[in-house]
């Protein structure tokens, strides 16, 4: 696959946060230069509540996300551009938006891409466009999808975000340690469109830390936090906005009535990372 760089119409996006306000949350493409977002750092919820003003945020809320939770709902803003609808024939999912350049590359499930050749992403803007599935993982449930140059137009690329991952290793067991050691705890928030629906849905919870699931064939990132059927594919985002994994699957409880799960599996970044770069390196 080649990649060339397209040029896009226009100026500034949202927002340019000065140097005293950096730290805290992850604001990614804040504003927007040719060819790509950039990231930039704000430090308090004054910086948040300042940075949701200039670029006109609509506030989220219910699942525990309030209004005046500027932190997370800058994080959610974030999440939600660089999550997108999935469907494959007549099954639903997510993706997340591991590159853009001239086309956007979208990472989900190879359990829902390895269904066919095609499939139709939905943007957080609503637009619609057919990708090509162009390959799958051989040891993990990665794949990805990637939607032709001239499908990509503007109103597109201004209004979504490519994620920014956490690449945390799971391959050794110090390093498993140090991140269940630096990140248990904290707070995340997962977004993906639920089965039947068509937008995204987000909750709230905490990470539980690293385990190996054999379904899954790796490590997962493990989070107390609610998700529904249908949200494979979706995200996991930390404070500071950033991609900490790729949902893939959660414990349900045996008498539940609904595929609802209150554990989350997801793949670490890490390994979407490997797994794309052996990918584009089977294709040249």
């Amino acid at each position: 696959m080649t990649f060339r760089k397209k040029k896009l119409s226009g100026g500034h996006l949202g927002i340019q946060l000065s140097a005293g306000m950096m730290a805290g949350v992850l604001i990614a493409a804040l504003f927007y230069k040719p060819f790509r977002y950039e990231s930039v750092l704000c430090i308090s919820q004054i910086a948040a509540e300042r940075a949701a003003d200039v670029a006109g945020f609509r506030m989220a809320s219910g699942y525990g996300l309030e209004a005046e939770n500027m932190v997370m709902q800058v994080a959610y803003q974030l999440a939600r551009r660089s999550v997108v609808k999935v469907i494959v024939k007549d099954f639903t999912g997510n993706g997340i938006i591991w590159k853009i350049d001239d086309e956007i590359i979208i990472v989900s499930n190879k359990h829902l891409l390895g269904k066919d050749v095609k499939a139709e992403i939905i943007f957080c803007n609503g637009e619609t466009f057919s990708a090509d599935i162009v390959g799958y993982s051989q040891q993990y449930d990665i794949g990805f999808a990637r939607i032709s140059e001239a499908m990509v137009s503007n109103s597109v690329l201004r209004e979504i975000y490519e994620a920014v991952p956490v690449l945390y290793e799971v391959d050794s067991e110090d390093k498993r340690e140090m991140f269940v050691q630096d990140w248990t705890g904290k707070r995340i928030l997962q977004t993906g469109a639920a089965a039947g629906q068509r937008a995204a849905d987000f909750s709230l919870g905490t990470i539980r830390g690293l385990q190996f699931v054999p379904l899954f064939n790796t490590m997962v990132l493990e989070t107390d936090c609610f998700s529904k059927a249908g949200m494979s594919g979706g995200g996991v985002f930390g404070e500071d906005g950033r991609l900490l994994g790729m949902i893939s699957g959660g414990d349900v409880l045996e008498n539940a009535k609904q595929r609802e799960a209150e554990v989350t599996y997801s793949i670490p970044p890490v390994l979407i990372a490997t797994e794309y770069e052996i990918l584009m390196q089977d294709k040249q």
